[in-house]
């Protein structure tokens, strides 16, 4: 993964810089562990009047990952209820869990 960190002084002079496709593979709790470093960083920044610019982009790049993959648990999960209606109506009693996407009979 491409990342870079140095330190100066106690604080960090740039944040953790992650590449996208990257945080694509993430785990979730990954992803949360990092943007809460992140905020912590940014906090310690804010007080003492450094500019936490760069680390604000950083959070931004994870909360979109986090929000696109609510989205697309959404969608899946109305897909998975649409299939099961879909199936239902022409006579096949197959059922998919929505939580583990399981085929249930």
């Amino acid at each position: 993964m491409s990342k870079k960190n140095s330190k100066s002084k106690g604080f960090f002079e740039s944040p953790e810089i992650w590449n996208m496709d990257d945080l694509g593979y993430m785990a979730d709790e990954m992803i949360e562990d990092r943007a809460q470093r992140l905020e912590s960083e940014r906090n310690r920044l804010l007080s003492t009047g450094k500019d936490p610019h760069l680390w604000e982009v950083e959070i931004a790049y994870i909360r979109r990952e986090q929000q696109l993959r609510k989205t697309r648990e959404e969608f899946h999960q109305k897909y998975l209820k649409k299939f099961n209606v879909d199936m239902n109506n022409v006579g096949i009693d197959f059922h998919v869990n929505s939580e583990s996407g399981k085929v249930l009979n």
